[in-house]
């Protein structure tokens, strides 16, 4: 018998750590995403292949998540998993905001399309959120609501919750489609 050739192990593609805050229905989490290089989390959240790595997983993994709670509480996990489906919105903290959630300095690996905006009103479960969505320029509005995209990119977006003191000047936020209870045009 000949000696077995050990496979080789896959190894994953290196990744960068990501500080997200994740609005959901209930408690907002603070966390960390690892984000493979030359991506951003919002591809993460829409489900793209990565090469041999497929990231469509419903679930998104958050390390050192701190929920908080609308009455002040707090409570801190090592690991949390938040269902895609139910997550309104999410937002990085810190970093290159403005590069897209993740996103890197450099070449991009996305063809350049050129973009029109429209400044829109979003109500959702608990936020209203204000801020500028983006569209090709051979699309219009209703064509990005169609699309089969499940996060759409938002900018200089505030956020203004049911309850409590909102947020502004927010450079950028991925919203996910299937929470939007309406989209009104400014």
């Amino acid at each position: 018998m000949g000696k077995e050739v050990p496979k080789a192990q896959a190894s994953a593609p290196e990744a960068k750590r990501v500080e997200v805050k994740i609005y959901t229905v209930a408690p907002v989490c603070t966390g960390y995403s690892d984000v493979p290089l030359r991506r951003r989390l919002l591809d993460i959240l829409n489900g793209v292949h990565l090469g041999e790595l497929c990231v469509s997983e419903e679930f998104l993994p958050v390390s050192e998540a701190r929920f908080s709670s609308l009455d002040g509480s707090e409570v801190t996990v090592q690991n949390a998993y938040f269902n895609k489906a139910n997550i309104l919105f999410v937002k990085e903290i810190g970093g290159e905001e403005t590069k897209g959630l993740g996103g890197e300095v450099g070449n991009k690996p996305y063809p350049f399309v050129e973009k029109l905006s429209a400044p829109i009103r979003l109500l959702m479960p608990s936020f209203i959120l204000t801020g500028r969505m983006y569209y090709a320029k051979t699309q219009h509005l209703r064509d990005v609501l169609k699309s089969e995209t499940r996060f759409l990119p938002l900018t200089n977006v505030d956020i203004y919750p049911a309850e409590g003191e909102g947020e502004s000047g927010v450079s950028f936020v991925a919203v996910n489609k299937e929470q939007i209870i309406s989209v009104q045009e400014l």
